[in-house]
């Protein structure tokens, strides 16, 4: 699917802070829909594949890795260390911790039982009706 003009602007726009918002903003979207905008926009596969695109262009311009960031990373805070600056220790941490995907939601699989199955399988073939009268106590 081909963007629009201003989706390309956009996308353009998202790459200098990474902030929605303002990448809306500077495109020309109204400053009472940019938010939503925004958000839309960074949930339509056309524009994520073209925001990774330049992205990985850009990478390739500045012939970074994630490896070069993160070990940037790390003499950012030994220096902070260095100097006692916990401020810019915890920033740098964050950093890191962003980019290792610590701050992800964890993940955890369930796998029922026969019984527990059996019974999932009955609650979702029931009515709404049939289920509020159950949460209802009756």
């Amino acid at each position: 699917m081909k963007l629009t003009a201003k989706q390309e602007r956009f996308v353009a726009e998202y790459l200098v802070d990474g902030n929605g918002t303002q990448a809306a903003l500077r495109s020309g979207y109204s400053a009472r829909t940019a938010r939503v905008i925004a958000y839309e926009n960074l949930l339509k596969p056309a524009v994520r594949t073209a925001l990774q695109a330049r992205q990985g262009v850009i990478a390739r311009q500045v012939d970074l890795t994630r490896q070069d960031v993160l070990a940037g990373l790390l003499e950012a805070v030994a220096l902070a260390r260095q100097q006692a600056n916990p401020a810019g220790m915890i920033a740098g941490l964050r950093e890191i911790a962003k980019m290792c995907g610590y701050y992800a939601p964890e993940r955890t699989q369930i796998t029922l039982s026969g019984e527990s199955q059996k019974l999932r399988t009955q609650l979702e073939a029931m009515s709404n009706a049939d289920l509020i009268g159950i949460a209802a106590g009756g």
